[in-house]
Parts: C-alpha cells; structure tokens; sequence
C-alpha cells in the first residue's frame, strides 16, 4: 500500500509540473479557457497526459483505499475512486474538439463525472479514514482539503453563473476557478496517499469487516 500512496503523489506531482508548462507553452489558452481546452492547442497531447497522470493517480488510491476502508460508505467511496480514473482517462483520449461530436460529448460526460463525483467521493473515503483516528493531523487535512473540494466545485460554477461562461463571457474568473477546482482535487489525492503512506502496515493488515464487527479468534 505504501508503494501505490508514493505511486500517486508521483502522479499527482506529474500532473502540476505539466499544467504549470503548459500555461506558458499555450498561453492562448490561459484564462478564460478552462484546463480542457489546451488539448486543443499544439502541446494537446501534454495536456492529455496530465489527465492520464490524474486518472492513473485515482486508480492506484482506489488499490490502496480498498484494503484500508472498514465501511459500506467507504467501500462505494473507494470504488468511486476507480470511476473517476477512468473518466479522467476518458477525458485524456477524447479531446473538446467542437468539430467532432463524439469525442467532445465523451470529453464532457468524462469531465462531468470528474468534477461533480469527486467532492462526493472524497468525503466518503476522508470519513472513513479517520473513523479511528480523529487526533491525526493527516485525517484533519483530509476533512479540510474535502471541504475545500466542495467550496472549490460552488465557486467554479457560481463563477459561470455569475460571468455566463468563458471564454464567450470574456472573464478570467471562470478559468481561474476552474483551475482552483482541479488543483482542490489534486490536494486531496495528495493528502489521502500521504495518510495511506503514514499508517503501520500492522495497522492496515488489522482492518475490520465492513460492518464492524471482528471475527471470533
């Protein structure tokens, strides 16, 4: 488990040094335009690789979070995990192209499930993490960078309420808050490996059944 936690801060990690580049090798497609639309551009493909990174990340947290998640919620949270890579993944194969229907409408359904499914997911997996050990301060951060998810989500989208969308609105506030968003969702990944990779192994080994309950010896 601790090789798949340091497997996703790696990703993680990967995924910031590419948006980082490529905000200064596609600077037509800096705010307003959302983090998808460099795909668009010459370095398209770096941009899909961070999403590759980002889904590759969320696959190995899901292997990890489920040999560490004790209940029901957890378990539906940690197959979340495994939802989300592959929408990332989706995402990364299939650019916005206005031009090409399908793999736009992919594109979309991928970005969907990412941006409104991870706030949901996360709170589960944070919940069950820390359901024993509440004086953590990993399991306090992964509670706060949660939150922080869920602020993230309400200011993008109160962002495009507020300015009508971009880039036709012409505001960068909605491609900033876009950033802020995925940049929330890279947080908690980060927070959530750093947590895995801190537990004892006699600890993970020691995980109840769903339910609670400890067989008999």
């Amino acid at each position: 488990m601790h090789t798949k936690a340091i497997l996703v801060i790696g990703f993680c990690v990967a995924f910031l040094a590419i948006l980082s580049m490529l905000h200064v090798l596609e600077p037509g497609f800096n705010p307003p335009h959302l983090i998808s639309e460099y795909q668009l551009g010459r370095f398209g493909w770096l941009m899909s690789l961070a999403f590759f990174c980002l889904g590759a990340a969320s696959l190995a947290l899901f292997a990890a979070a489920r040999q560490a998640v004790r209940t029901w919620p957890g378990r539906f949270g940690s197959w979340g995990l495994f939802i989300i890579g592959v929408a990332y993944f989706c995402a990364g194969i299939f650019p916005p192209d206005p031009k090409w229907f399908v793999g736009s409408l992919l594109h979309g359904l991928g970005g969907l499930i990412v941006i409104f499914g991870s706030p949901v997911v996360f709170t589960l997996v944070s919940k069950d993490f820390i359901r024993n050990e509440t004086s953590s301060a990993l399991a306090g951060l992964l509670i706060y960078t949660a939150a922080l998810t869920w602020l993230s989500l309400a200011s993008f989208y109160g962002s495009i309420v507020a300015f009508d969308g971009a880039p036709r609105s012409g505001s960068s506030i909605v491609g900033w808050t876009n950033r802020i968003l995925i940049t929330s969702f890279v947080l908690w990944l980060l927070v959530a490996a750093f947590h895995v990779r801190s537990r004892p192994i006699s600890v993970l080994r020691s995980t109840q059944p769903l339910g609670g309950d400890r067989r008999p010896a």
